[in-house]
């Protein structure tokens, strides 16, 4: 009896375990787990104090950049966001894809929803700046490290991103 116990004990936090490490999100576990490592990598070794983080997909490229603040970076501000789930004491912020070549969200995934933010953005102080790491998608179960650490070169104004300004009121 006391065998049982303690085996059922065993599996109860085997199982919880591994709902931890439940991919319920990405249609493919090594994107989870690439995600989920991008993040310990940024925090360990680019920046110990970011703990929001955002998941860009532009067609095959995969970017996990961190921020100390949520939208306070030129490029998270105005991109759409599909939601965000916890890690550790992290918000993983997904966002919605551009033109991607691989669908890395799964149909019914698990994100929580985003309210759409009211008011003016957080004051930027100029000290935080767009880091992370920097994937290739090969295929779902392939991402090659691209770049990692300092990405400001990768953010730099898109003619097809401005938004026009409206024409002048016409007098009469």
């Amino acid at each position: 009896m006391r065998n049982l116990v303690c085996l059922f004990i065993l599996l109860l936090f085997s199982s919880c375990s591994k709902n931890q490490d439940e991919n319920n999100i990405f249609s493919s576990n090594d994107i989870y787990k690439t995600v989920i490592k991008s993040v310990d990598i940024t925090n360990n070794s680019i920046s110990k104090k970011d703990s929001i983080f955002y998941v860009f997909t532009r067609y095959d490229t995969l970017i996990i950049m961190s921020s100390e603040q949520e939208d306070i970076l030129k490029p998270t501000q105005t991109i759409k966001k599909e939601g965000y789930f916890r890690y550790k004491k992290n918000k993983i912020i997904v966002t919605q894809p551009y033109k991607p070549k691989f669908k890395i969200l799964k149909e019914s995934n698990k994100l929580i929803p985003i309210k759409d933010y009211e008011g003016r953005y957080p004051y930027y102080d100029g000290k935080d700046y767009q880091k992370g790491l920097i994937y290739k998608i090969k295929d779902l179960n392939h991402l090659e490290l691209i770049d990692k650490g300092h990405l400001t070169k990768y953010f730099y104004p898109i003619k097809e991103y401005e938004i026009p300004m409206p024409p002048s009121p016409k007098k009469h």
